[in-house]
């Protein structure tokens, strides 16, 4: 028999992060093979490292490939369609006593990070509507109410 868990939901898998050797090399592969467009990226001397970020949809998402030589940043990445979703998960992490590795306010989106049992990254975040290159990674506060967060971002209630 299955057990339940308390309701979450998120609406799939949006986005890898990859790890490669040189980020900007391995974007050109992906938009010459795949016709995937290069929307973002950082040097080697970024505080995250070195990455690229590619697109086969930019006006519907951020980013669908991250790749990063930072073997510590490879991820997959769930979208969740609401700040109070992003929060039950969060929650639910929390309550398990799994470790939240990063949190940030990408712009873009406010996500946080951990890993399965496997050793592998998980990010689960909530689009916040707003547009930025990436990498933006601001650490964020999550544990603060929705009115602050949406405040602090400048966006109005859903």
């Amino acid at each position: 028999m299955r057990q339940t868990e308390p309701h979450c939901s998120n609406t799939g898998v949006h986005h890898v992060g990859l790890y490669a050797k040189d980020p900007a090399v391995t974007a050109e592969f992906y938009r010459e093979v795949l016709g995937m467009q290069i929307v973002g990226g950082s040097s080697a001397e970024h505080p995250l490292g070195a990455s690229a970020f590619l697109c086969s949809r930019p006006e519907e998402e951020g980013h669908e490939i991250a790749l990063v030589a930072n073997p510590e940043f490879r991820h997959v990445a769930f979208k969740v369609a609401s700040l109070a979703e992003r929060r039950s998960y969060y929650q639910r992490v929390c309550d398990r006593q799994i470790t939240v590795k990063l949190v940030f306010n990408h712009g873009s989106s406010l996500a946080f990070y951990f890993d399965d049992p496997d050793g592998n990254m998980i990010e689960i975040y909530w689009d916040t509507g707003l547009r930025a290159r990436q990498p933006s990674a601001e650490p964020v506060d999550l544990t603060q109410s929705e009115e602050s967060l949406r405040a602090r971002l400048g966006i109005a209630d859903e």
